[in-house]
């Protein structure tokens, strides 16, 4: 059965090689993010992983969301399990971390309210009503100059 984030890629306008699929394939998978060993493992030499990465880079920040969108409920399990610890949990602080890191990423970030009150310190200003308008008719030296 094909990984699921690699279908996805697959499946896009954009017509990819063979060994671009590859390395998309391994770089969340058995090269575990390391954008060298995914090049390695896909059949790039040994300096090209920088162009490879350039070069798809919209794949691979597709790939990273979906990655972290798959492993949300993982951080959000982990959030609510540190709620119930007592303390023998080594590195519960770094754990905490990086579960709100990953849900602060999917859009999950815990929400802020924001109170404003503004009080007017000045009043209201009020215009005198204008003039009528007056008909005012031409005068003989007016009726030259048209």
């Amino acid at each position: 059965m094909p990984d699921m984030d690699s279908t996805i890629i697959k499946n896009q306008k954009r017509n990819l090689t063979n060994m671009q699929e590859k390395f998309l394939d391994v770089l969340f998978g058995e090269a575990r993010g390391d954008p060298r060993r995914a090049a390695e493992l896909a059949g790039y030499s040994n300096n090209a992983y920088p162009k490879v990465v350039r070069n798809l880079k919209k794949e691979i920040t597709e790939l990273a969301e979906n990655h972290l969108s798959t492993h949300s409920a993982k951080a959000a399990n982990r959030l609510v399990e540190l709620l119930d610890e007592d303390g023998t949990t080594p590195h519960a602080s770094i754990r905490l971390a990086a579960a709100n890191q990953i849900l602060d990423r999917v859009g999950l970030a815990k929400k802020e309210k924001l109170d404003v009150n503004v009080k007017a310190v000045h009043g209201l200003f009020i215009l005198p009503p204008k003039d009528a308008i007056r008909k005012v008719e031409p005068t003989d030296d007016d009726k030259e100059n048209i």
